[in-house]
C-alpha cells in the first residue's frame, strides 16, 4: 500500500473507529455506443467507459478491479486502465470483419475490488447495454460479373445502349461496395460508357470499315478503388444488305444478324 492510500485508510479507520467495509456498488452508464474500424482492436465508446464507486477513496472497496462482458459470442474484452479513477477500455479479441458482421450488442458490468486486491467480496454494478458498429475499410476491388461480354449491332445506326456491363464489390458499406464509375480504357474507339455500365456507339459504324471491335472496360467503387482486371467487350458489326441484280435476278436481301436472300425473277 502506498503512503497516500495508507493515510486515507488510517483516516477512515480513525474516523469510523472500525475497519472499512464495501458498502456501495460501482456505478456505470446504462448504455454505450461504440465504433470500431475493421482490422483494428480499439473501440471508441460514447460515453467513455468509466465506473464510479462511492466507497472511494477506501482502498479496494472504492477501486474498480474488472469490467465483465456477458455474451460469449461478442469478440470483445474490457480492460481496467486505472482502478482508482475507474477508467476502462473496450478492445476486440481479434480483428473484426465488417463483411462478416456489421454490429454487435452485449452487456457489460463493473466489479469493484471488494475487501482485497483479488476482488474477494466485491460488488457488481448494474448491467449496461453496449452497441458496437463496425466501420468498413475499402479492402476489395470491383470484380466484373462476366469474364467477357459480347454484342452485335447493325451498321449505320446510333444506339442509346448496345449492352450493359456490371461489376460488384464485396465491401460491406455503401460507400465502398457501390460502383461509382466505369471507363473504356481502349483508346480511339467509337464507343462511350456511362456510370451504370451502358455502352453506346458515338458514331455510325460501317461493316466495310471494321467488322468487329474489342474494347477494354474497367470499374471504380465509390472509394476510388479500381478493378484489378479489366473486362473485354466484343462488339460485332452486321451489314445492311442492299438490293441488287445477280444473274438476271433481283436480290432483295435483309441483313441484320445474317443475310437471307429473297429472289424476284
Amino acid at each position: 500500500m502506498n503512503s497516500r492510500k495508507y493515510l486515507e485508510f488510517a483516516h477512515v479507520i480513525g474516523a469510523a473507529g472500525e475497519c472499512p467495509v464495501n458498502k456501495h456498488k460501482p456505478w456505470i452508464e446504462t448504455s454505450y455506443h461504440g465504433v470500431i474500424t475493421e482490422n483494428t482492436d480499439i473501440v471508441l465508446l460514447d460515453p467513455p467507459l468509466v465506473a464510479l464507486d462511492k466507497d472511494a477513496p477506501i482502498p479496494y472497496a472504492g477501486e474498480i478491479c474488472a469490467f465483465n462482458i456477458h455474451g460469449l459470442e461478442a469478440p470483445f474484452k474490457a480492460v481496467v486502465l486505472n482502478g482508482t479513477s475507474g477508467e476502462g477500455q473496450l478492445r476486440a479479441h481479434g480483428l473484426v470483419d465488417c463483411e462478416l458482421q456489421k454490429e454487435y450488442t452485449f452487456i457489460i458490468q463493473a466489479h469493484d475490488c471488494g475487501s482485497g486486491p483479488k476482488g474477494t467480496e466485491g460488488k457488481k454494478s448494474h448491467k449496461a447495454v453496449v452497441h458496437i458498429q463496425v466501420n468498413d475499410v475499402n479492402e476489395f476491388a470491383p470484380v466484373f460479373r462476366e469474364p467477357q461480354y459480347h454484342a452485335a449491332v447493325t451498321e449505320g445506326k446510333i444506339y442509346d445502349s448496345i449492352l450493359q456491363v456490371e461489376a460488384t464489390d464485396q465491401d460491406c458499406s455503401p460507400q465502398y461496395s457501390q460502383i461509382c464509375n466505369y471507363q473504356i480504357t481502349t483508346s480511339a474507339t467509337p464507343f462511350a460508357i456511362d456510370r451504370n455500365g451502358n455502352i453506346r456507339n458515338t458514331e455510325k459504324l460501317s461493316y466495310d470499315r471494321q467488322q468487329q471491335y474489342e474494347i477494354q472496360v474497367t470499374a471504380w467503387d465509390c472509394g476510388q478503388k479500381r478493378a484489378l482486371h479489366s473486362v473485354p467487350v466484343h462488339i460485332d458489326v452486321k451489314p445492311v444488305c442492299k438490293p441488287g441484280w445477280q444473274g438476271g435476278a433481283l436480290i432483295t436481301s435483309v441483313c441484320a444478324f445474317g443475310c437471307h436472300d429473297f429472289r424476284k425473277v
